[in-house]
């Protein structure tokens, strides 16, 4: 594994965090989700700590922060990896933003003011046209936090942003549903939530139905790899 693909990540992260547990975390967390690091892909403990200028301790207090957020499994006397999702935890995860996104659109939609939408708009004019890679990835983040933080509380919006974080390594590269963001800011315009949670509703389903095939695809070729090998 080359763990050298962090250095742009590690003198800005040193300066930005208070303490090296802290920094491990931030910088693999970010590298998980923009897909630094690919699902399956080993993460050594003593390459990390090199790289990282750390001690091995913050390193394997930071894989057990990222295990508990279900981005990492760390496996006994074999050490961590990024998490892969089966088709049937993929699903399970998008039943779950349906029912926590929708009733927190719902809320956004009845609280969001005239003084709102024109910063909602930009924000999602951003994702349409963001390049493919980490730019994608950090302005959705971004406007979704927006969107979400209206009307709702923190854990809420936590919540939400930690399910998306789970899944959103596998979007990389793939733009389901061009101008989407836009169509959404129009059932924002029209003020009517049960319109917008089920817009919300449809789109995460159809994104469901097309990872689910690439991710079964996936699982048969590891499976048959694993095969050949033994």
């Amino acid at each position: 594994m080359d763990v050298s693909r962090l250095e742009p990540w590690v003198s800005e992260a040193r300066q930005r965090y208070r303490t090296a547990e802290d920094m491990v975390i931030g910088v693999l967390r970010e590298a998980i989700v923009t897909g630094v690091f690919s699902p399956g892909e080993r993460l050594p403990q003593d390459q990390l700590a090199d790289l990282l200028m750390v001690s091995r301790m913050p390193i394997r207090a930071a894989l057990r922060q990222l295990d508990s957020e279900g981005l990492v499994v760390n496996i006994p006397h074999r050490g961590a990896k990024v998490r892969e999702l089966s088709p049937s935890e993929l699903r399970e995860l998008y039943e779950l933003r349906v029912v926590v996104e929708c009733f927190a659109l719902r809320r956004s939609v009845l609280a969001a003011t005239a003084d709102d939408l024109p910063e909602l708009m930009e924000l999602a004019e951003r994702c349409e046209t963001a390049e493919e890679g980490d730019d994608w990835i950090n302005q959705r983040c971004v406007f979704y936090r927006h969107l979400y933080s209206i009307g709702n509380g923190a854990r809420v919006v936590d919540t939400i942003m930690a399910l998306r974080a789970e899944v959103s390594r596998y979007l990389l590269g793939k733009r389901f549903c061009p101008g989407w963001h836009r169509e959404l800011m129009e059932t924002m315009v029209k003020g009517e939530p049960e319109e917008a949670a089920r817009f919300l509703e449809d789109h995460l389903m159809e994104v469901l139905e097309s990872m689910e095939g690439e991710i079964a695809a996936a699982c048969g070729r590891d499976a048959a790899g694993e095969a050949a090998r033994a």
